[in-house]
């Protein structure tokens, strides 16, 4: 009943921000909190809060107890793969490191998840094995021949649920264990401004005007979902802000970052010979092209941070008149 009246008082105080509650709709809106909060542990793995006309529910402790111990509210909340998980209000706790003096610039990719400026490259690990991955798209077949209301369908769609919590589970796994690595390890992190809503635009275009390389763009555009770049860049954010000792994240303009040598700086599209390999048209420097765009990320991040501006990339023509003539590396 709080909620609900919090919910009509912030629908009618501000008409124009907030919409009007909605009705509970079943496996999107599982959820409710706790108010009065009681909880008592059982032991070293397993704790119980007191659930409201449900009495005592066992949990498995998978954080500080100190910290739920002092929470004042908890949430309950089942996924779609029917799992049932209780998250309790506390402040995140500080994450310990000392200052490395260190910078590095990330490159964010599909073929390599993460490059670093220094060289190295993080792959997320396979998200499902082949026969997971091939018995998903086969339910799939399935659940759109199965009849909308039937158990069968009901159950089909459960079995693709786990298999996508499955999935989601091991990607924030990964995620959040690379980006602890880098917020413990270095001081600056420079990472591209990326738009990833507009990268993920569908290729289908109008009737009048239909588009190109559909399926292409389609398949693209789940590969690009698939890595998890907007969950990345949060955690890594409020990681950072989160540190003992503070983490300073820089974004810059991703543009150009993978046409510009980083050694002399000369802009052109036919440097990047393919998807792995960087070859510079006017010094003759080679490297892998993820390595190179993470080291102008790098160069370019810290001039920003030096003038404490934002980058904007100048437009380079591949038509150049001196191709010899080589373009600055931070536009000034």
């Amino acid at each position: 009943m709080r909620d609900l009246d919090r919910a009509f008082q912030n629908w009618w105080g501000r008409p124009d921000h907030f919409k009007r509650p909605t009705w509970r709709k079943a496996e999107i809106n599982e959820g409710f909190a706790i108010r009065d909060l009681s909880v008592k542990r059982l032991n070293r793995k397993w704790g119980e809060v007191l659930v409201p006309k449900c009495g005592w529910v066992k949990f498995r402790v998978s954080r500080k107890w100190l910290d739920i111990e002092n929470s004042t509210s908890a949430r309950v909340t089942k996924d779609r793969s029917g799992r049932w998980f209780v998250s309790f209000t506390a402040p995140a706790s500080q994450m310990d490191r000392v200052s490395t003096g260190s910078s590095i610039g990330i490159d964010m990719g599909i073929s390599s998840t993460v490059t670093l400026s220094n060289g190295e490259q993080m792959q997320m690990p396979e998200l499902l094995t082949k026969g997971q991955l091939q018995r998903k798209r086969r339910l799939q077949r399935k659940l759109a021949r199965q009849s909308k209301g039937s158990n069968r369908r009901k159950a089909t769609k459960l079995a693709i649920a786990k298999l996508s919590a499955r999935e989601v589970d091991r990607r924030k796994d990964w995620i959040e264990k690379t980006t602890t690595k880098l917020t413990h390890d270095y001081d600056t992190i420079v990472i591209e401004d990326l738009k990833i809503k507009n990268m993920t635009k569908s290729a289908k275009g109008t009737i009048a005007n239909p588009g190109k390389n559909v399926a292409a763009k389609s398949g693209l555009n789940r590969s690009i979902l698939e890595q998890g770049w907007g969950i990345f860049r949060k955690r890594l954010n409020d990681k950072a802000t989160n540190a003992q000792v503070p983490v300073k994240v820089t974004s810059i303009n991703p543009a150009y970052t993978s046409q510009r040598c980083s050694v002399c700086g000369h802009t052109m599209r036919k440097n990047r010979k393919s998807q792995a390999v960087f070859s510079c048209q006017s010094c003759g420097h080679i490297d892998n092209a993820d390595v190179n765009a993470a080291k102008n990320i790098i160069a370019a991040g810290l001039a920003v941070t030096g003038r404490r501006g934002i980058l904007q990339a100048k437009s380079v023509s591949t038509k150049q008149s001196n191709p010899m003539k080589r373009q600055p590396l931070i536009p000034a």
